[in-house]
């Protein structure tokens, strides 16, 4: 009675299916009572737990729905009252993509803290099922880029089990689930530049805030994962940012400040989209669009058809819809107006809205950050192959800088202004992602970086020597007469060996070199994570594409010493263990891989190469 306005109890036979008053009316009720569960959810349990942590100094975080599971209650409702509104992403296999309820779930997570003015927006992330120890930083990247394009910001690794021995490895784990992510890893002590990463990444996302042009109402009768957990957002825009909004913040948060609207969090959009299940709305709803709408807002949406709801009164509600849908693609109301459309990337055109990013290329994704003293665009390729393209971004005065994550580099891009857009040429690899910032001021309006090209001056082909982790199954060492992917080599010793190998050989300066210059060591492929150290030197971790280090601060003319410190995964030396009469070096406390399972790929494949500066003379 406190939250819809009328006692329940004559309409609970409804709960049975036993028709009270009419089909319709009992349909009313029954939203009404998941409505009432909903709130009850969302304040007696978020709410509560979230209040009482606070009282005795702690921190919350508040995961929600995740992925359309049969619970009553409203996403967004249930994660504002959490400190770190929280949401989840699984590992996905690349041919099948993303579970699509866990980017609404992101995308929600990441409204709510926009909204609300909460920084940070966390993810349980990289959670695996029945795939033990299976994962490198590679196969990870383009799960954590997914998150990070998605609003997240705090990095949440499932799952670290405790592991309380030394003598068992890589040992305990959450049953059928992972990651495995703790110091019995077979690349963990080879794992700071993966980390580096993720920190990286996650520390320029917590800078200033998201930028979104679109409010996204997405309706009252169902949270965001039961809508959208087996279809994508059909009516997502694509060159503009958007929160998802929902009943409690439209009727709490959502203000006017003159054509915009916007939040006590300092989100500030040019416009509300009626989206999802809003084609049925309550009076209260309808009574906050129409207040906004007449106070100067811009709505797009098609005109709701019903309230679902009992306590609304039909006359008041077909007379606010007349007001705001009189007729044809646009009605003026009060000092704002309604877009009847279901495209509100062209209503936002239509607005006068620029699009924000733009690319043309497929699946590239972008997340805009509006910085103290400047902009940040998170621009990320989803796809499996390299994409050279042009990005569009709306800034102009500003001198965009490519801030990559993998190795910590700053260098000025090049760039055009076309109106009232920055023109980027990027070129990022499978996978691949940048920071884009723009903080420089600057009155060119075209300028070309300098392109750093690198030849090749020599090979390291040939024989390496290979020491192997102790305690792995392996031999001590090994020589290699020519480098190839351990799990191919003949000796079974090597080929299910898992932990760290060691490559060692010698090599002369190129001639040409001078110290001091730069020289690069590309190790062509690694797999997972390498280690670099040059005449006793540490140089730095690689674990991507294109797997290359300077070395030349650490070179010497002359002989030189490398060493090469490769990290691959657990999985050969488990499938190495289930051989027939095979001495186990491996435990677990669940069943992994069968003998006849795949091998992972491994080990330091190269080719390896010296390049040098094209200048350089070269042998």
């Amino acid at each position: 009675a406190a939250l819809r306005g009328y006692d329940p109890l004559p309409w609970l036979p409804a709960l049975t299916g036993t028709i009270i008053g009419s089909r319709e009316q009992s349909d009313r009720f029954l939203f009404d009572y998941r409505r009432t569960l909903a709130d009850l959810i969302a304040s007696e349990h978020y709410g509560i737990i979230a209040r009482f942590a606070r009282e005795h100094g702690l921190t919350t975080y508040g995961e929600a729905q995740e992925n359309g599971r049969l619970q009553l209650g409203d996403d967004l409702a249930m994660r504002r009252h959490a400190d770190i509104p929280m949401a989840a992403l699984w590992t996905y296999p690349r041919e099948r993509g993303p579970q699509l309820n866990y980017l609404v779930d992101m995308r929600g997570a990441a409204s709510v803290a926009n909204i609300y003015g909460k920084r940070f927006v966390a993810a349980e992330m990289m959670t695996s099922l029945l795939s033990p120890w299976a994962f490198g930083p590679l196969d990870l990247k383009r799960v954590a880029d997914l998150a990070f394009v998605s609003g997240i910001n705090r990095p949440v690794i499932h799952t670290s089990a405790h592991v309380p021995t030394e003598d068992r490895k890589p040992g305990l784990s959450l049953f059928i689930f992972g990651q495995y992510f703790n110091r019995n890893e077979s690349w963990a002590t080879l794992a700071r530049p993966w980390v580096e990463y993720l920190s990286r990444n996650a520390f320029l996302l917590q800078q200033g805030r998201r930028v979104t042009d679109l409010a996204y109402f997405y309706g009252e009768e169902a949270p965001l994962t039961g809508l959208y957990s087996d279809r994508a957002v059909p009516d997502a825009p694509k060159a503009h940012g958007y929160d998802f909004i929902n009943a409690d913040a439209l009727m709490g948060a959502l203000t006017n400040d003159g054509a915009d609207l916007v939040t006590p969090g300092g989100a500030r959009y040019r416009a509300l989209y009626l989206g999802g299940s809003s084609r049925r709305m309550t009076l209260a709803t309808l009574r906050r669009i129409h207040a906004l709408v007449s106070s100067g807002a811009t709505v797009i949406g098609q005109r709701p058809e019903a309230d679902p709801g009992l306590i609304g009164d039909n006359a008041e509600h077909a007379r606010l819809v007349g007001d705001m849908w009189a007729g044809g693609e646009e009605t003026a109301l009060g000092k704002g107006r309604v877009i009847a459309s279901n495209n509100p990337e062209a209503a936002l055109t239509r607005m006068g809205v620029a699009p924000d990013f733009r690319a043309a290329g497929p699946e590239i994704a972008f997340l805009h950050r509006q910085l103290a003293d400047g902009e940040l665009y998170f621009v990320s390729n989803r796809t499996d192959g390299a994409q050279k393209f042009d990005a569009r971004f709306r800034v102009t005065g500003k001198a965009p800088e490519l801030w990559n994550a993998v190795t910590g580099e700053v260098a000025p891009a090049s760039f055009r202004i076309e109106g009232s857009e920055t023109v980027v040429p990027l070129d990022l690899p499978c996978d691949g992602s940048v920071h884009v910032v723009f903080r420089r001021p600057t009155a060119v309006t075209a300028f070309t970086a300098s392109s750093l090209e690198r030849v090749e001056a020599a090979r390291l082909d040939g024989a390496w020597n290979v020491a192997f982790e102790a305690g792995r199954g392996g031999p001590a060492s090994a020589q290699l007469a020519e480098l190839a992917p351990l799990d191919q080599n003949a000796d079974p010793a090597i080929r299910h060996f898992s932990g760290v190998a060691t490559y060692t050989r010698e090599f002369r300066a190129p001639r040409g070199w001078r110290a001091g210059k730069p020289l690069w060591l590309d190790l062509g492929e690694a797999r997972e994570i390498a280690d670099v150290s040059l005449n006793g030197q540490h140089v730095g971790g690689v674990w991507s594409a294109p797997y290359r280090l300077d070395i030349g601060p650490f070179a010497r003319r002359g002989q030189n010493r490398l060493t090469v410190k490769v990290a691959n995964l657990w999985v050969n030396r488990m499938i190495g263990d289930a051989q027939p009469g095979a001495q186990k070096v491996t435990w677990t406390a669940s069943p992994t891989y069968t003998a006849n399972a795949p091998l992972r790929r491994s080990g330091l494949i190269g080719p390896v190469r010296l390049l040098m500066e094209p200048t350089a003379r070269t042998r």
